[in-house]
């Protein structure tokens, strides 16, 4: 089966040849997972070794590089941003495509404990830094350069996409071709009821796996497509395992049933708890990992055994107040999977 490194590959026609489409958005969000300069250069001219370490990202930059199709779209205007004290994780690009329009590409989640604690920070706080500094960005690149525009971004990307296109005044929105949300979650439900929302909600495009599992977190009011990939479970947000036919994804009828119930069963435990108790709960979850003094979860992940002493004492250390809330969630999320379970039998 094919997926958009084959689209590379085989997709060697211009952008006035074969018109922008959904793999391409795929293709440019990834990009903004990589490291770019801080000057305006063409894909073309990239250094492979500076812009990644990771062999099958090297195999993908090498494919854009060489494709007639994206080696002369220029990029700009990059920014990585990551501040621990207030809690944000942003890197976004700019691509100025052949036709005339623009492709703003808003990164996803990386592996910092800073990344991963904003994203759970999205379960209670409406906007976080990210959603903020995306909204900036895409007022400063949209005033900067007069074209239309595309927003997207795979995981948290998609989200940041979604916000910053919901929010832009009338006078730059009206120059919003699509949003596209490549499995990523969605908004707290407040957020939905916003005149702003339903105002450029025929403009996103949410595209998700047939497992997913980010990106059907919290809610989402806007249609979704669901397509086929060669992985399972949470190891479909990878957007290597996409499959794709020509110049679209092959989409299925719908979730599976094991997804839909496990979403229902996380949405349902959000749901159930105050924004104050999930607040409580992330603080104190956060403060555990952050014992480790380990700051990637690939670190945690790799030292968990010898690290167990400090997660013990970090737990041992919480007051009542959050012992009290964390064994009030963990009960919340057992209730909502015994539930579901019912429902699902």
């Amino acid at each position: 089966m094919e997926n958009f490194l084959d689209y590379l590959k085989n997709n060697q026609k211009s952008f006035k040849e074969v018109s922008f489409n959904e793999v391409d958005s795929l293709v440019l969000a990834y990009l903004s997972y990589l490291h770019f300069p801080s000057t305006k250069i063409k894909l073309k001219d990239l250094d492979i070794i500076k812009t990644t370490k990771v062999r099958k990202n090297k195999e993908f930059i090498k494919k854009v590089t060489e494709s007639r199709r994206y080696k002369d779209i220029e990029l700009c205007f990059f920014v990585e941003d990551t501040n621990d004290l207030i809690e944000k994780q942003f890197s976004a690009i700019t691509f100025l495509l052949p036709d005339n329009t623009m492709y703003i590409s808003f990164r996803g989640t990386d592996s910092t404990l800073t990344g991963w604690k904003e994203d759970f920070n999205m379960a209670f706080m409406l906007p976080v830094p990210s959603q903020k500094e995306a909204l900036n960005y895409t007022e400063k690149i949209a005033r900067l350069i007069p074209r239309k525009f595309y927003l997207g971004g795979h995981s948290k990307g998609g989200n940041l996409a979604v916000y910053a296109g919901c929010n832009l005044n009338n006078n730059l929105e009206n120059r919003i071709l699509k949003i596209y949300s490549h499995d990523g979650p969605g908004f707290l439900k407040e957020f939905l009821t916003t005149s702003n929302y339903h105002h450029i909600k025929n403009k996103i495009e949410k595209i998700i796996p047939s497992s997913s599992i980010i990106g059907m977190l919290l809610y989402t009011n806007e249609s979704y497509k669901v397509i086929k990939s060669t992985a399972s479970g949470i190891l479909e947000h990878d957007p290597f395992s996409w499959v794709v036919n020509n110049n679209s994804f092959v989409t299925l009828k719908k979730l599976t049933d094991g997804t839909i119930y496990t979403n229902k069963v996380i949405n349902d435990f959000i749901s159930s708890l105050s924004k104050k108790e999930r607040e409580i709960f992330i603080e104190s979850l956060f403060t555990v990992l952050k014992s480790t003094n380990l700051t990637t979860l690939e670190e945690i992940s790799k030292n968990f055994i010898i690290k167990i002493p400090n997660i013990l004492i970090a737990i041992y250390k919480l007051d009542n107040v959050n012992k009290k809330y964390i064994l009030k969630t963990i009960k919340a999320l057992i209730k909502s999977c015994i539930i579901n379970l019912k429902e699902l039998i």
